[in-house]
This record gives C-alpha cells, structure tokens and sequence, in this order.
C-alpha cells in the first residue's frame, strides 16, 4: 500500500507545476520582465514533464528529454538572474557563463555521458551554479535597502528560495545518479520521491513568491 502511494506521488505530484504556471499567466500584461520569464521556464517544464510521462507510458527511454531540458532550463534561467544581478555581476560574466556550460552540456552529452543515461555531470555543475547565483541574490538585496523592501522583490526573493531549496537538495541526488539507479528499485523510488518532493516544494514556495508579485 505505501508502495503504491509514493508511486503515486512520484508519478503526479509534478503535476503541482500548474499552480504556478496558472499565477504566471494570470495579469501577465502588468508583469514584469524577470516574472515573464519564469513562466517561459514554466512552460518549458510542463512541455519536458508531459513529454517524459508520454515516454514512460510507452516504455521509451525518456531521459533524452532530460538532456535537452537542462541545456534549455539552463539558459532560461540564467537569463532570469542576469535581470535580477544587473549591476552586481557584469553583462559579459553572464555571457562567458551561458557560452561556458552550453559547450559544456553538449559534450557531457555527446561524448561523456550517453543521452540514454542520466545526465549527472551536467545537471550537478548547473545545480553549482544556481546555487552560487542564488546566494548572489540574497547579498544583493541585503546590501540594498531600496530593493529589500519593495513588494516585487519580496516575490522575486520567494521564487530564488524556492531554487536555492530545489537544486540544494537535489545535487547530492544528481551527483550520485548513477549508483542511485544501481540500487534496488524499491530504493531507487524512495531516493528519487525526494526528488519530487523537493520539486513539490519549489514550485509552492514559488507560488507564494508570484502571489506576492501580483499584490504590490
């Protein structure tokens, strides 16, 4: 019985993606450019989950999907933080940065990593740097009065927490892939029900975060 509820879970529980996809779109003409973006990374996130279950419903090897998914989810999302870090990491950091993990992605797919396994190097060095940029954030809006107290920031704080938490959590699962799926599947489910758990959590926490957005 538990068994087949963290099936369950681990099966739909990403399907909590809507919440937030539906806030993101909702008055998304008075939306700012930063919120726009996140409901492109959205977007992204539900074509790559509906695809992936079409997959595994038909017993196709759906990590593929996976790789193309962190190559884009990377690039959309470094773009959000380059608008969120303008005038505390330059421009041309970004640029060297994006430039940097595309080669990078593209080899650890094409040649380090077989595009039917799990991509560990290149979602673990993406969850790095996330990570670091999050923490760029945070300092950031600690060193500047003006932008910790507006009501857009306190949103936009929720949605970079709700990454901090999500790719914190989940490069350690990341790292180890590879000896994770070597395990027995019983095992292997309740590692990876982490997983969607720590998706489960980010996506309310940025759900809280549009909320606020929408409120100023």
């Amino acid at each position: 019985m538990f068994s087949e509820i963290k099936i369950f879970f681990f099966t739909y529980a990403p399907w909590m993606i809507i919440l937030p996809i539906y806030l993101t779109f909702r008055s998304r003409e008075k939306h700012s450019l930063e919120i726009k973006i996140i409901s492109y990374y959205l977007v992204l996130s539900v074509l790559a989950l509906i695809t992936s279950f079409l997959c595994w419903k038909k017993s196709i090897n759906n990590l593929p999907v996976n790789h193309v998914f962190t190559l884009f989810e990377f690039l959309i999302l470094v773009w959000f933080y380059s608008k969120l870090l303008v005038g505390f990491i330059s421009k041309k950091a970004f640029i060297v940065l994006t430039l940097f993990f595309t080669i990078f992605a593209l080899i650890d797919s094409v040649f380090l990593e077989s595009i039917f396994s799990f991509n560990t190097l290149g979602r673990s060095v993406e969850a790095l740097i996330f990570i670091s940029l999050s923490f760029c954030w945070f300092i950031k809006l600690l060193n500047n009065e003006q932008i910790l107290n507006s009501s857009e920031s306190k949103g936009i704080s929720y949605i970079v927490g709700g990454f901090f938490i999500y790719f914190s959590g989940s490069i350690i699962l990341f790292s180890f892939s590879t000896c994770i799926n070597e395990m027995t599947y019983s095992l292997s489910l309740n590692i990876w029900t982490i997983h969607t758990f720590l998706l489960v959590i980010m996506y309310l926490i940025m759900s809280l975060g549009l909320i606020k957005c929408q409120t100023k």
